[in-house]
Formats: structure tokens, sequence, C-alpha cells
């Protein structure tokens, strides 16, 4: 990403999102709509959208930074949904009459989109029956789905007669229904939601589809990689600062060797998460879907295992304050935890690294 433009998003977060408005964020599981009111205005959501569509036109690669930022900052909410995932379907050109504009009005601010998508987990992979076109008309439900109760337009993974089909659908069409779920993630509110014969707008079928799905779900994966990264370098240079200052026995703890190897060991980790993100983020615009679906599997792997041995090395370097509800080392760890899980932890993940490996 140009510095200029990765200077300016910094620059707006400095600014305008404090600590008091992160935590009441957090406190209402990730909605903020003056935040994404300002990202629209500020041209976030464009940064992918192509030229021809208004947008910047850049690669989803440059948003490997920003997502990095976010995880920092801890800045949750939409971003996934709204920064990548309208961008991301116009670069593939969505055949359904009208379904351009839809789209464009998600980046201009104007809507709310989310992903239906059985993929989410391995272990829901066999439901893709579960939702299925038939014709123009969707079936099927799904039981979570990130910020499903304030979407406007459902992006919508599903099985077409043993075809994979990708599907925009209006939230207020006629047969659907959705029905919000508790939360264990800080920034993200979930829900479950069915479609009844609901009509639906297919943007692609077949190996289109497929390839389209592949696509979306690698680079979801990846700047998911990219927010635990922000969220281990954060917890990191918070713990780094408190052993300094921390005095047990007249001295500073950071002189105490076990401490020293416990920071050790979460900084080898942090580093080695930037590098593969900065890494994946370089090659990725000269990958093959294939080639970017296996690296995005890899890295978010080493990004779900690698963040959350951080957090749990900074609540030892924190001892009991890492604990309090009024640090805010927890947010932290419960928004690594909730990420960890989405599009695979890193067992589930290893295990899909493994087969494409064999297969090859």
């Amino acid at each position: 990403m140009d510095p200029d433009l990765l200077a300016a998003i910094r620059g707006y977060l400095v600014r305008d999102f404090d600590p008091e408005r992160r935590t009441a964020m957090l406190a209402a599981s990730g909605e903020d709509p003056a935040l994404l009111a300002d990202a629209a205005e500020l041209g976030w959501p464009a940064l992918v959208v192509p030229e021809e569509h208004g947008g910047l036109g850049l690669h989803p690669a440059s948003l490997v930074p920003v997502f990095e930022e976010f995880g920092r900052r801890l800045v949750t909410g939409p971003m996934l949904e709204h920064l990548l995932v309208p961008g991301l379907l116009l670069r593939m050109g969505p055949g359904a009459d009208g379904a351009a504009s839809r789209l464009a009005a998600v980046v201009a601010g104007e809507a709310r989109v989310a992903v239906a998508d059985p993929g989410i987990t391995q272990d829901w992979q066999g439901q893709n029956g579960a939702l299925r076109v038939v014709g123009e008309r969707l079936h099927g439900r799904l039981e979570l789905v990130r910020f499903g109760t304030a979407a406007n337009e459902f992006v919508v993974v599903a099985d077409a007669g043993g075809e994979t089909a990708l599907a925009l659908v209006a939230a207020g069409e006629s047969g659907v229904a959705v029905t919000d779920r508790p939360s264990g993630d800080p920034g993200a509110g979930y829900a479950r939601v069915a479609f009844d014969d609901v009509a639906a707008a297919v943007l692609l079928r077949g190996a289109s589809a497929a390839a389209a799905v592949e696509s979306l779900r690698a680079w979801q994966r990846v700047l998911i990689a990219a927010e635990l990264t922000g969220i281990a370098r954060h917890l990191l240079d918070l713990s780094l600062d408190y052993i300094k200052q921390r005095q047990q026995f007249d001295r500073s703890i950071a002189s105490f060797q076990a401490v020293r190897h416990i920071a050790a060991s979460a900084a080898q980790r942090v580093l080695q998460l930037e590098s593969f993100c900065a890494a994946v983020a370089a090659d990725a615009p000269n990958l093959t879907v294939s080639e970017l679906a296996l690296a995005a599997l890899t890295l978010k792997a080493t990004a779900a295992e690698s963040a959350r041995s951080v957090c749990e090395d900074a609540l030892q370097l924190h001892g009991g304050i890492g604990f309090t509800h009024e640090y805010e080392l927890h947010w932290y760890y419960k928004r690594a935890l909730a990420l960890r899980a989405w599009y695979g932890d890193e067992r589930e993940l290893s295990i899909q690294v493994g087969r494409r490996r064999l297969s090859a």
C-alpha cells in the first residue's frame, strides 16, 4: 500500500478512534455506525474497488497493512466485510442484473453487507448443501453469520445441483429470517439466517463461482491473519513496556531470566508473523487462485497459533493485572480467540494444508 494512504488511515485512528470510543464499540459487539460512515466518506471500502466502478483499483494485498493496523488498535466491526467483499466481487465482474449497483451502495456507506458461507469452518463444509440454489431461488439456513442482524445484503455461498453458486440476496426479501445469536466475540455480533424460497441474484455459477469462493475465503483468511498479527504486535509492545517499569525486589522484572525467556519467545512469534504477512502480501499478485489459497491456509494457521500464544505470554508477563476487566489486555485476547476460529484454527487448517500438499 502507498505509505501516504496508510498514514492517512492511521492518522484518522489516532485522531478520532480514542480508547473511550473503542471501549464503547467493543461493548456494542463491534457496532459503531459513525465509524462505518467515516470509513465510507474517507474511501476505505473503495480501495480495492476497480477504477471502472469508481474505486482506486488497488490489489487486495494492499489491505494487509491496514488490517494489521486495525489489530494493533483493536478496530473491530464489519471492516472485513466492507473493505474487502464488495471490491473483490466487483473485480470478478458479477453478472447478475443490478448487482454492481447494490455492491456500490455498500461501498458508498448506504448499505451493510454480510457473508453467509458454510465454509467458515471445516466442521461445516459438509453443510454446503444446506444452502442451495434452485433456479434463481435460495433455500436453507446458516447458523453463524457475522453482523447478520444489521445487513441489508447477504453474499451467499451455496450449492447449485452439485456446483458452486455465489449469490447476492437482499435482507428484505420475502422468506429471509434473521435471528440474533449470543456472541463471545467483543468485536462482532452473529446471527442465524434462514432462506425460505428466497429470490436470489446469482452472481456466478460452476467453475467461475468455485474460483471466486476460493479467492474470497483466501483473502478473508489473509486479512484475519493480518489482524491477528496486529493484535500480537500490540500485546508484545504493551508487555515489554510493562516489564520494564514493573519493579520487584528493587529491580525491573525485565531483568529476570524467566521473564526474558517469555518475552523473547513472544517477540520471535511476532516477528515471524509480520514477515509471513509481508511475504504473502508481496507474492499474492503473482499467485494463482490455488496457490493463494494454500498460502492463505498456511498463514492463517500460523497466525491462529502464534497470536494465541503471544496473548497468553502477555497475560503471564503482566501477572495479576492482565486478568482485570479494567485493563485492555483481555479485550485483545478475546478478539484473538474469536478470530482464531473464524475460517479455521491451526489444527483444522494444518489438515487442509496437508491434504493439498499430498494431492499436488
